[in-house]
């Protein structure tokens, strides 16, 4: 039967049987391959009839099978979760129910509906996670990993040519939405992304062949999940589990285990938790006795976020979607494939610069995921080192107070001596100030140039009105670190000094009245790509 009909019917509390216990309203989630019905205590999952050229979920005694594939490997790390397999019929009263005796129309798959609070994902978003809840998972992982299938059937996915394979059928996939970021379009990476990606995993294949070779007589490839992130764990009372294992394509969920790990790092790094991902990947090393795993992860997270940002275009080009969920699929594309491009940037130091309200600080804040960075905040800086806490509302004259000319030296001389620091150290560091002069920003790019690391000065623009409109509602709300009101951004817009691009520092103009976030990101991530 048709899918609307289908989803019609089954988000009706009626279509499921007594013994279920209390239904009320039935919850639903579509993803680009599943329909997901969430009623009380239950979630059934149905396979849309699709054929995506990795799955082909048309035929539906295919999708009955696909299903019991699904309920026997998910029980290995979510036990007691799936229940098994049920139809979904049409009764001779010709209504749809689930389970039942009648026309057999779809196959489901029956879970026990986990606990949302408890899901790793919220948990994260809501400051409960600690390294205890990774080591949880190290530990659960390094017990999986040891005890799932491993040799003949298991091990020809995790060699060079199968792993190459995949890594090309991606490259292959992603060509149709490789364009201008944020036209009406359905591109979601640039061609200097794309470009530098392809050459990038085709060079790490080459040179590591070698290892990875040994990665196979050594054991390390495992029949595993496939898709762990954070969105697919949950900590129940009786333990961790995790759940939507891969089941349609088993050369998706075979392979080296620092694919499954790096897949989960991935996943802590896009959702800014980069130093969850770290203890992460440190601590399955030692548990594992795996000192190799290190000189894998970064070309496994690479190549994850490119499967992400694959998925993420696919479902935002399928028929059925509103204009709104298809923009917001679109820039979740973007923002995977330019964590992937992060990862092969050297570090580099960036200068945000603006006046007041112009968007600087916002875009700052969306280059530190992708960039890998540590962002440093003139407006917060300046009023730690005054004793102030950075919300502390300040009144005062343009230039004056807190605002004086010595007052903003000292705020540089401090944001500078932080970026050098961890320069040194071998991170990228974002520093947001106003740099309203070549005065202020001179010092930074030459501490770039003496680090020989690459220099990048993003100045964000916007229409006046824009301004006034941000400013307006900044007054209303208080938010933020920023004082600067209508009367600084007219004296500031005054004496402001263009930047000048030139060798040592590459200007990079963006107009966040005008271009999106993911756009203004490309723009970014475009010019880095150019300086490194």
């Amino acid at each position: 039967m048709d899918t609307a009909g289908l989803v019609a019917a089954l988000k009706s509390p009626e279509a499921y049987p007594s013994t279920v216990g209390p239904v009320g309203e039935v919850g639903f989630l579509e993803t680009h391959i599943s329909l997901l019905f969430f009623a009380g205590p239950r979630v059934y999952k149905v396979k849309k009839p699709v054929d995506l050229g990795f799955l082909d979920f048309t035929a539906l005694e295919d999708r009955e099978r696909f299903c019991a594939d699904e309920v026997r490997l998910n029980s290995r790390l979510a036990p007691g979760v799936y229940l098994g397999v049920v139809p979904v019929v049409r009764d001779a009263g010709g209504r749809i129910r689930m389970t039942g005796d009648g026309e057999v129309v779809e196959w489901a798959v029956e879970m026990v509906r986990l606990p949302s609070e408890r899901m790793f994902d919220r948990m994260l978003a809501r400051g409960e996670i600690d390294n205890s809840h990774i080591r949880a998972v190290v530990e659960r992982l390094t017990r999986f990993h040891a005890a799932v299938a491993t040799g003949p059937g298991v091990d020809e996915h995790g060699a060079p040519e199968a792993i190459a394979a995949n890594v090309e059928e991606n490259f292959e996939q992603i060509r149709g939405f490789v364009g201008p970021i944020g036209h009406d379009g359905e591109a979601s990476l640039s061609p200097a992304q794309y470009e530098l990606l392809a050459t990038r995993a085709r060079g790490f294949l080459a040179a590591r062949r070698g290892l990875l070779e040994e990665r196979v007589r050594a054991g390390r490839i495992r029949e595993g999940h496939g898709d762990l992130h954070a969105g697919n764990l949950c900590f129940t009372e009786e333990g961790l589990v995790a759940y939507d294992c891969i089941e349609f394509n088993r050369r998706f969920r075979c392979g080296d285990v620092a694919s499954d790990l790096a897949f989960l790092a991935m996943d802590l790094d896009y959702r800014g938790f980069p130093g969850f991902a770290r203890f992460l990947v440190r601590a399955y090393a030692k548990l594992a006795g795996d000192p190799e795993l290190a000189d894998l992860v970064p070309f496994y997270k690479e190549y994850r976020a490119v499967v992400r940002g694959k998925v993420a275009s696919l479902t935002a080009a399928s028929a059925g979607l509103d204009a709104e969920r298809r923009r917001a699929l679109r820039g979740e594309a973007a923002r995977y494939f330019q964590l992937a491009v992060g990862y092969e940037l050297p570090p580099a130091l960036v200068l945000m610069c603006g006046l007041p309200a112009s968007g600087k600080s916002w875009l700052a804040q969306q280059l530190v995921a992708p960039l890998r960075a540590v962002l440093l905040h003139s407006d917060v800086r300046r009023k730690t080192l005054a004793g102030l806490a950075p919300a502390t509302r300040v009144r005062a004259g343009y230039e004056a107070g807190l605002y004086s000319p010595e007052q903003k030296r000292r705020t540089y001389r401090s944001l500078l001596g932080d970026a050098a620091r961890k320069i040194r150290a071998g991170r990228t560091v974002i520093v947001d100030a106003t740099f309203s002069k070549d005065a202020y920003r001179a010092p930074f790019v030459d501490a770039a140039a003496r680090s020989g690391i690459p220099c990048l000065l993003v100045h964000v623009r916007a229409s006046d009105a824009v301004i006034r409109e941000r400013l307006a509602e900044r007054a209303r709300s208080g938010a933020g670190a920023s004082d600067a009101d209508l009367g600084v951004y007219r004296k500031a817009r005054e004496s402001f000094e263009p930047p000048v691009d030139g060798p040592a520092c590459r200007v990079v103009e963006v107009d966040s009245g005008e271009e999106s976030a993911e756009a203004q990101v490309a723009r970014v991530i475009d010019r880095a790509i150019g300086a490194a």
